[in-house]
């Protein structure tokens, strides 16, 4: 082997070794993002179902207090020539939860003070998580549920979205050294 070869070898090695050493930055940090990214959809699942928790909880303590009103009637026996007692109203079927639920029981699902309540425990979720505010990574956090009733939507849906700053390790490389990551949840609870 002569000069010339050797000096060629080294070139090919030097090559060979700094995109090896590339592919194994991306796939670092490729692999770290990927992890990044399932626990902010994580944290923003959670969060969205911490909201719909608070939902349900208000619906079924409007079911119970419908059920024990129509419980709670008593009829009386009508002495004859004289007025009429209540009479009996029909009631849903007792094992149909959602027909227990009026439009009036719909309306404050979706009221100011359900909104607070619903927005409270969904910040409560995400700061439990780590992807709340105190967080100095989370640069975005953004709730959406319904302001007002609609008649006849079947579904309350909660929406979250978590966007969170992070570290490229290897992204000097690239002239890269932070992205921002962004994790969106959808839970929707039937109300009908």
């Amino acid at each position: 082997m002569n000069r010339t070869e050797k000096g060629q070898v080294v070139i090919i090695v030097a090559v060979i070794l700094v995109a090896v050493l590339l592919f194994l930055a991306v796939i670092i940090d490729g692999g770290r993002l990927m992890v990044e990214q399932q626990e902010i959809n994580r944290a923003a699942d959670a969060a969205g179902k911490a909201g719909l928790i608070v939902v349900g909880d208000w619906m079924v303590t409007q079911v119970v207090g419908a059920q024990t009103a129509a419980a709670s009637i008593t009829l009386t026996v009508t002495p004859a020539g004289s007025t009429p007692g209540p009479s009996l109203t029909p009631t849903p079927f007792p094992d149909d939860f959602f027909s227990w639920i009026n439009e009036d029981h719909r309306k404050t699902l979706v009221a100011p003070p359900m909104q607070t309540l619903v927005a409270t425990h969904v910040l409560g979720s995400a700061e439990e998580n780590g992807f709340g505010f105190s967080n100095p990574a989370v640069t975005d956090l953004k709730i959406s549920y319904p302001d007002q009733y609609y008649p006849g939507t079947q579904f309350l849906q909660i929406q979250v979205q978590i966007k969170r700053v992070v570290a490229v390790i290897f992204g000097r490389m690239f002239n890269l050294n932070e992205g921002v990551l962004s994790g969106i949840s959808k839970q929707s609870l039937p109300q009908r």
